[in-house]
């Protein structure tokens, strides 16, 4: 959901002042900017000043790192001098190290930078439990997990079953550093419960949960209608129209659960801290129908092009994709295959339903077996490629869900500083630990995101999640506002920033700073605009420079809102020192 934003920037003065017109609407519906609102520059604005200054940022790097011996057991007491760590293919050195063992730190971190102030969330659902007294959580090792249920992709008894199991894992392995998110999916992700320390709350979304329709036994009906095609056909081209319009509608509903992890992962980027999901569905296909294709050829051996249509649904990019993004932003997925263990025989009990007798018993195993690795290997991949594990063919759920728990409590975390700073660029990490028949697990690579896509994926984890850090003292002031037209608001918005807290720097005869100002709106019905940002040169006399400092910055906006609960986040990065503040809003709009 979009908005529409038009920005008029005037001139700084000895007491700087920007002001700019931001039309803003948190809605589906687009409003036309009106023309005299379009972006111009008067003319009283100074022109431009190109400012020559190298602003160096530290930007570390961290990689979670899970170390098991042969056995598979976890190994633990490894330090520093214990890794070796690349970045596409060479390598780096260590900078931090932090090592968790059964949920307690036993290696502070070695810090290259001093800590940048917590971010702090509205989240007042925490609760103590004497079970998990540690010492301090660092911002940047806190763990946030998101609970998502695709119930596009399960049936209801075998969900239900996995809740009862998921309730009882966040009751015992989850910490007070800890925050959970509940999310399910049914052709549209619904936030059932915000980030919160509150398992009690997760837990009672938990049982309404289950409630829920799960859209899985639709799905099983319609394939049992296409086999039952697939026997009557007289002729392989008659059979391959009824499995290609299935598997259209197959790829479609795999293709949206797929874009709506992508947006969840994407919205998760400004998150300080570890990230996790816990993905449950019943198995969702790596290619839509691939055991359907299978079948055509065991039935018509004669016309082996199933396979080749099959190629046609495939979804593997879509998945690397979701993946790359995932490691870009920190985030490991952990699949959980909610249908227990398979038998290899509900093929042969869906034909026989059909009157069928065309196909033997091995080809119906072996197309059994097919569509059961279909399903399984789009969870192998979201859960290996990210660092994650993934579970499947197990009823054991509280096991498969105690693994999980082991890698939140027993972990290594490596850091480095790259020689890059915000190139855009994805790069590939790889980490190799000493001593014979250890094996690692870590992600595959991250983006060196852009200052820019720093200060977005800020404002919007501000807006989201109420995520705040303020190191600048940033306050932001929203007035009621005045109608506009018909259903919608002006409403002033004014930004102030403590100059004393900015890097200034002399050139010539003047002090020279740049900002850079973000905005984002989120209504009630979850209409949000994009995120606006404009870059913002601070010019001031050196003879003013003294006065300056005692003195705000002030930036002002009106945003065009429509009448009702919205949020506004605001954020701001002073370009010199390399420093962020995210700040949010909550207004309502008319009465």
């Amino acid at each position: 959901m979009k908005a529409i934003v038009t920005i008029v920037n005037r001139a700084a003065t000895p007491r700087p002042a920007s002001r700019i017109l931001l039309v803003a609407v948190a809605s589906a519906t687009l409003l036309p900017a009106p023309a005299a609102l379009r972006a111009q520059e008067p003319s009283e604005t100074p022109a431009p000043t190109e400012v020559f200054v190298d602003a160096v940022e530290v930007n570390i790097v961290n990689v979670e790192v899970y170390v098991t011996d042969k056995d598979g057991r976890r190994v633990t007491g490894l330090t520093k001098e214990d890794f070796e760590l690349f970045e596409d293919d060479r390598p780096v050195g260590i900078t931090n190290f932090y090592a968790v063992e059964d949920g307690q730190p036993t290696r502070r971190p070695e810090e290259v930078t001093p800590p940048a102030a917590e971010p702090r969330s509205r989240d007042e659902g925490a609760v103590s439990d004497p079970r998990f007294a540690t010492a301090p959580v660092p911002e940047d090792q806190r763990l946030h997990l998101i609970v998502y249920f695709d119930n596009l992709f399960l049936r209801p008894f075998n969900r239900n079953k996995v809740i009862r199991q998921v309730r009882q894992f966040l009751h015992d392995h989850v910490t007070p550093h800890d925050r959970v998110m509940l999310v399910t999916f049914e052709r549209t992700m619904h936030v059932r419960h915000p980030f919160t320390k509150d398992m009690r709350a997760i837990g009672s979304e938990l049982y309404e949960l289950e409630t829920l329709s799960g859209f899985a036994v639709q799905a099983e009906s319609a394939r049992r209608d296409i086999l039952q095609r697939i026997d009557r056909s007289r002729t392989a081209f008659e059979a391959i129209d009824h499995v290609d319009y299935h598997a259209k509608s197959v790829y479609n509903d795999m293709s949206m659960s797929i874009a709506a992890l992508k947006d969840l992962v994407g919205s998760l980027a400004g998150l300080p801290g570890r990230k996790a999901i816990l993905y449950v569905c019943d198995g969702i296909p790596m290619t839509a129908a691939q055991d359907l294709f299978f079948l055509l050829e065991q039935k018509y051996p004669d016309n082996p092009f199933g396979q080749l249509q099959a190629a046609r649904y495939n979804g593997k990019r879509l998945y690397r994709e979701l993946t790359a993004r995932a490691n870009a932003n920190r985030v490991t997925f952990y699949t959980l295959e909610a249908v227990g263990l398979r038998s290899h025989s509900s093929l042969s009990a869906e034909y026989e339903g059909t009157g069928g007798t065309q196909l033997s018993e091995g080809s119906r195993a072996e197309t059994d077996f097919v569509r059961s690795s279909n399903l399984q290997e789009s969870l192998q991949v979201m859960a290996l490629d990210t660092g994650g594990l993934a579970a499947f063919n197990t009823s054991n759920f509280a096991g498969a869900l105690a693994n999980m728990a082991s890698d939140f409590q027993s972990y290594y975390s490596l850091g480095y500083a790259p020689a890059h700073s915000g190139d855009g660029r994805y790069h590939d990490i790889r980490v190799r630990v000493k001593g014979k028949g250890l094996k690692v697990r870590h992600r595959g690579g991250y983006r060196d995101k852009t200052s820019e896509a720093r200060v977005a994926d800020g404002t919007l984890a501000a807006l989201l999640f109420g995520i705040e850090s303020n190191p600048l003292a940033v306050t932001v002031d929203l007035a009621p506002g005045r109608p506009r037209d018909e259903g919608h608001y002006l409403v002033p918005l004014v930004v102030r920033i403590p100059l004393g807290n900015l890097a200034l720097l002399p050139q010539d005869e003047r002090y020279l700073g740049r900002l850079r100002v973000s905005i984002a709106v989120i209504d009630a019905d979850d209409g949000m605009s994009p995120v606006e940002q404009t870059p913002i040169p601070i010019i001031i006399p050196a003879a003013e420079i003294e006065r300056a400092r005692s003195q705000y910055y002030i930036y002002e906006a009106e945003l065009v809102m429509r009448r009702g609960y919205q949020k506004v986040a605001v954020g701001v990065r002073d370009e010199f020192a390399g420093e962020n503040s995210f700040v949010r809003k909550p207004i309502r709009i008319g009465s």
